[in-house]
């Protein structure tokens, strides 16, 4: 389980992971795959994913998370934006943390929560897992970079925020 992220002194060429240890946090924090391939990625929103890290007091993935970070940082190395070294080191980071984190199981109330959350609006059958996984949790705040998941989320009444880049301020939310 994560329980407070701290750096490490690990650094891989133009992408830094951080190692997830123990935190004195409160909140319990669930990322879904789009938002946490930032944290192993030189893109726009990477620090406020990691500055999230560093205020979670629980960390939470989908059981399918894993699955769906593998295959981003695979299409990266495809597309030759992750050379073959750097992936091997990140997806080791990635594995680490995703260990430490505590993972929600797919179970039927996750389904049921995921058939749910699709009827609120067009979303893949991966990313309602996502967002039934929050719920079933019961998170303090559900991240992802994926505006349709964000939008769902909030309209499940998960506090949602969605990671945008760096410059722009972050959309939070709870629904009405």
């Amino acid at each position: 389980m994560v329980s407070r992220a701290g750096k490490s002194e690990r650094a891989y060429p133009a992408v830094v992971a951080t190692r997830a240890v123990a935190r004195d946090g409160d909140m319990r924090l669930m990322f879904d795959a789009s938002a946490l391939t930032k944290r192993y990625a030189s893109e726009p929103g990477r620090e406020r994913v990691l500055a999230l890290f560093q205020m979670a007091g629980e960390l939470l993935v989908a059981a399918h998370c894993q699955t769906e970070l593998a295959s981003a940082l695979l299409r990266r190395r495809r597309e030759g934006n992750l050379p073959p070294a750097e992936f091997d080191r990140v997806w080791t980071a990635a594995q680490s943390d995703v260990a430490d984190m505590i993972r929600v199981p797919l179970d039927s109330h996750v389904e049921r929560f995921a058939f749910a959350a699709m009827e609120h609006g067009p979303l893949r059958g991966m990313d309602a897992l996502h967002v039934g996984s929050a719920l079933v949790a019961r998170v303090d705040l559900f991240v992802t970079a994926d505006r349709r998941q964000a939008q769902a989320a909030r309209g499940m009444g998960l506090q949602t925020e969605l990671i945008q880049g760096d410059s722009d301020v972050a959309a939070t939310g709870m629904a009405a």
